[in-house]
Parts: structure tokens; C-alpha cells; sequence
């Protein structure tokens, strides 16, 4: 009689063990993942509308609205170098219901200005890289007669004051990257900011300024029209949707043969975002750009599917502001 009641006893010790085993795993980051997401999801885009950070985000988030069964609302605040609007991404609650557009331009950001609302060591949950975008020199050929980035250079060397060239924001990878190049080969070129690619192609192609370093994707067609000149790709290797444009390394000038810039974005969430979430998402990112009709419309856009999981996403990021301290130093760019 004493062994069936031990017996019963240590049975119920085990179920009550198994209980709370289960109850542990239910943790409240592990309910709200199988619960998420619960509304519509924010995606707050740092960016004007029809660039590559706002295509980007409009094809991936459709396609996560429709794997997750809640519309991902895309939500464009242009200006102020982007800096407002990855506040409001920071200032949310940490959900995931609140998502920003990430990109190396807010390293150079970081790398360049010592006062800013958010700190990318502190204040985000990396999500995932999800493209690169190509960067293209262009020059209007009506006020541009060089045919080739070797003569383009020569005459920005031997006319210091005579050309302008527009970039996507003072702060933008863009800037970099002609900055880059001209500290390379000494070229001298005027630096115009605008508020986004998409104005300083529409005053290139107006002939306000001569030459622009911004997205391929924002001037692709008018390359093809003849509208505008392209000069080269910062990539290392040419644009499948450009295939005869040369990259800068291919210019033939020594200074440039190792020359590389590429512009990427991603998504990121406030910190303190659970951890499971972060992870449902970068696995449903990636796989969006693993489906066909989503990577063919962005490569089609001059972008490059190029998923890279959260902790690759925050070593990126730090990587770049250490090398946007390099370049500002030795390039003389300050957050003007």
C-alpha cells in the first residue's frame, strides 16, 4: 500500500516537473513570437519615396504582410539626413510593430557628427540586411564632354572650379563615396547635397549640376535614353542591369584599381525588441528575397538581394562607421 502511494507521489512530482518546464519555455518573448504580429506593422523609411530604400521596402514588405498575414505600412520621412526619422524607430515601443530602414549611411552619420539623438551600438535591434544597392557617377552630356572616367578626372583635375556634383545628403554613402574617389585622384568637384537621389538627378539631368554620384537605380533609364552619362559603378564587379557601364576599378587609373563602395539597407527595430521576433523576421526576410518574383523586381530595380542575419547586420554596421572615420578624416567631410 506504501509503494502505490510513493509510486503515485513520485508520479505526480514528474508531471508537476514536466508542468513547469513547459510553463518555462512559454516565456512571454516565446507567446508574443507566435502571437506577432498582432497589428499592422510599421516601416518607417528614411528616405524620399521611389528610391532604392523605399523600393526596397515596399517589395519586402509586401511580401511579409502576406507571409504574416498583417499589412507592413510603409511610412516615408524624408529630411534631416534621415536622423528624425531613426529616432521615431528608436522612440517606439519594442514590439515589432515599429520598424525602420537601416543603411551605411547612418555609420557615416555616427562617424561624422558627435551629436545624434540614437547611438547604433545602443539604441537598435538589427534585423537583417536585405539588398545593395549600386552607386553610378553620371554626368549631363551637354555640360560634360569627357566620355570616360579617365578624362572625366582629368578635367576635374585641371578645372578645380568649374564642375558640381549633387549626392544624396551630406551625409549620405553616396557623398562617400565621391569623396573617396576624389581624395584617390585629387579630382576637384564641387559637393551639392540634396534631400535624396531622386532631386539631384532631377538637376543633373536639368543641367543645374554637372555631375551627381547617386543610386543606379534612380537614373538607369535615363542612362539608357542618353539622358545622362554613366561614368562607372562603385562596385567591384559591373551591374547586371547595366552590363555596359565599367566599374571605377576598370577605369584604368592606378589610384582606383582597388576601389570598392557599395550602399546597402536593411531593417532594424527599437532595442529591446525580444529576441524571437527579430529572428521570425529575419527568417521571413530572407525569405522574400529567396522568392522569385520579389528578387526579379529588385534586381530589374538595379538591386541585389544580399541577406545578412542580425549579428552580421550590427558587425556590418560597426565596420562601416570605422571606415566612414577613415575617409572623413582623411577627406576633410564634416557634417557641414
Amino acid at each position: 500500500m506504501k509503494r502505490n502511494i510513493l509510486h503515485r507521489l513520485a508520479d505526480f512530482v514528474s508531471a508537476a516537473a514536466a508542468v513547469s518546464s513547459a510553463a518555462v519555455l512559454l516565456t512571454p518573448a516565446a507567446l508574443a513570437q507566435d502571437s506577432y504580429p498582432s497589428r499592422p506593422v510599421h516601416v518607417i523609411v528614411p528616405f524620399s519615396t521611389g528610391g532604392a530604400a523605399d523600393v526596397s521596402a515596399r517589395l519586402i514588405g509586401a511580401k511579409l504582410g502576406e507571409t504574416l498575414k498583417q499589412p507592413f505600412v510603409i511610412e516615408n520621412h524624408a529630411g534631416g539626413e534621415g536622423i528624425p526619422a531613426l529616432d521615431l524607430v528608436k522612440r517606439a515601443a519594442p514590439d515589432g510593430h515599429t520598424l525602420g530602414i537601416i543603411s551605411n549611411a547612418n555609420a557615416a552619420r555616427q562617424a561624422t557628427m558627435r551629436k545624434l539623438p540614437w547611438d547604433l551600438d545602443r539604441d537598435f535591434a538589427y534585423i537583417a540586411v536585405a539588398v545593395d544597392s549600386t552607386i553610378v557617377l553620371v554626368g549631363n552630356p551637354q555640360k560634360v564632354k569627357a566620355a570616360s572616367l579617365a578624362q572625366l578626372t582629368g578635367e576635374l583635375r585641371s578645372a578645380p572650379e568649374k564642375y558640381h556634383y549633387g549626392s544624396c545628403g551630406v551625409l549620405s554613402t553616396h557623398r562617400f563615396a565621391m569623396e573617396k574617389y576624389r581624395y584617390l585622384t585629387q579630382a576637384v568637384a564641387r559637393h551639392v547635397p540634396y534631400k535624396g537621389c531622386a532631386f539631384a538627378t532631377t538637376d543633373v539631368i536639368g543641367g543645374q549640376i554637372e555631375l551627381a554620384m547617386v543610386t543606379l537605380s534612380d537614373v538607369l533609364s535615363h542612362v539608357k535614353s542618353g539622358r545622362l552619362r554613366a561614368y562607372g559603378v562603385t562596385t567591384a564587379e559591373r551591374n547586371a542591369t547595366a552590363p555596359d557601364v565599367p566599374t571605377f576599378r576598370e577605369s584604368g587609373i592606378p589610384e582606383l584599381k582597388d576601389y570598392e563602395q557599395v550602399a546597402w539597407y536593411g531593417f532594424a527595430a527599437p532595442a529591446g525588441t525580444p529576441q524571437p521576433i527579430v529572428n521570425k523576421l529575419a527568417a521571413e526576410i530572407e525569405r522574400a528575397l529567396a522568392n522569385p518574383e520579389v528578387s526579379g523586381k529588385l534586381r530589374a530595380a538595379g538591386l541585389a538581394p544580399a541577406f545578412h542575419a542580425p549579428k552580421q547586420t550590427a558587425a556590418m554596421l560597426e565596420a562601416e562607421v570605422k571606415s566612414f572615420k577613415q575617409v572623413s578624416a582623411a577627406a576633410g567631410i564634416t557634417a557641414e
